[in-house]
C-alpha cells in the first residue's frame, strides 16, 4: 500500500539538514517536511525544560501537517525531550531519535572499543549516550567532551570554514582523544565539518556517518513507502535567516519551497 504522508524532521537550524539529506539518498522517492526552529537556536545552550517544550509544539504541528513519522534531527532534544516528543506524537506515528540507533550501531561493531563523542552541553550533561552504551554494550569506554561553541560556529562558519576549524583545534588541543576507535559526532550540525574532525584525530580512527545510520532506521521502520511519483519536499522555519535560506538551497536545490511559521 502507498503511503504518500510526508517524513516531519526537525531540528534547531541547519544541522538537521545533514539528516534530511541523508534521508532523500535512502529514500528518494519519500516527501519531507523540515522544520527549523531558527528562532530558538541552539537548543545545546537552552534548560531541558525548554527543549521539551520547543519540541513538543514542534512534533504536535509535523504530526496536525500529516507526517507519518518524526525524526528528531537534533542530539540535544534526543537527549532531552525524547519522552515528551513520543508522547505529543502519539502511539501511531514512530519516532526515530539521533541516540539509539547509533549506539546500536556502533555496539554490534568489533572495532568500537574506545569511542569519543562530542555535542552540545545539553547532549553532553544529560548523560543519555552513557547511559546508552552501557545498557547495550558495557564493554564500550566513551570519552566525551561538550563543545558548545561549535554548532554555532558550524552555523557562521558555513560560508567561511576558517571559523570551525579554529574551534575544533582548540577544543582537541588536550589530545583527549588519541586513543578512541571511533568518533561520534554527537550534533547533527557537526558532519558539515567531518573532514576537518577526521584530520584532527589519529590515523584509522573511524568517525561515526550518524546521518546515514538514522536514514537506514527509518527505513527499517516505515512498513509502507512511496511509488516511484517524485517527492514534495517542504521546509519550515520559526525565523527565516540568510542561513537556512542558503543551506536549504545547498542541500535540495534552488527551488524549495521555503516558509517561515511561528507558533503562538
Amino acid at each position: 500500500m502507498i503511503d504518500r504522508r510526508p517524513i516531519g524532521v526537525f531540528d534547531s537550524g541547519i544541522g538537521g539538514l545533514t539528516v534530511a539529506r541523508a534521508i532523500n539518498d535512502l529514500l528518494p522517492n519519500e516527501s519531507i517536511l523540515y522544520f527549523g526552529d531558527t528562532a530558538h537556536l541552539p537548543y545545546g545552550e537552552k534548560s531541558p525544560e525548554l527543549i521539551r517544550r520547543y519540541s513538543s509544539h514542534i512534533t504536535q504541528h509535523l504530526v496536525e501537517s500529516g507526517c507519518k513519522a518524526i525524526v528528531v534531527a537534533c542530539n540535544s532534544a534526543s537527549s532531552n525531550a525524547i519522552e515528551a516528543i513520543v508522547k505529543a506524537a502519539g502511539p501511531k506515528v514512530p519516532v526515530i531519535d539521533m541516540v539509539t540507533p547509533v549506539v546500536r550501531s556502533i555496539s554490534a561493531e568489533d572495532g568500537c572499543k574506545s569511542v569519543g563523542l562530542i555535542g552540545t552541553r545539553a547532549t553532553i550533561s544529560s548523560g543519555l549516550y552513557h547511559e546508552t552504551i552501557k545498557q547495550l554494550n558495557s564493554k564500550i569506554t566513551l570519552v566525551s567532551r561538550a563543545t558548545p561553541l561549535l554548532a554555532s560556529a558550524i552555523e557562521e562558519g558555513f560560508f567561511n570554514d576558517s571559523i570551525p576549524g579554529a574551534v575544533l583545534e582548540a577544543y582537541f588541543a588536550d589530545n583527549n582523544f588519541d586513543h578512541i576507535d571511533c568518533m561520534i559526532l554527537g550534533c547533527t550540525h557537526y558532519p558539515l565539518v567531518r573532514e576537518e574532525v577526521q584530520a584532527l584525530l589519529s590515523k584509522g580512527v573511524k568517525v561515526i556517518d550518524s546521518p546515514k545510520i538514522i536514514a537506514q532506521e527509518l527505513k527499517r521502520v516505515l512498513t509502507e513507502n512511496t511509488n516511484s511519483s517524485t517527492p514534495d519536499h517542504q521546509f519550515q522555519v520559526s525565523d527565516l535567516t540568510d542561513n537556512f535560506k542558503f543551506s536549504a538551497h545547498h542541500f535540495f536545490g534552488s527551488d524549495v519551497n521555503l516558509e517561515e511559521v511561528s507558533f503562538s
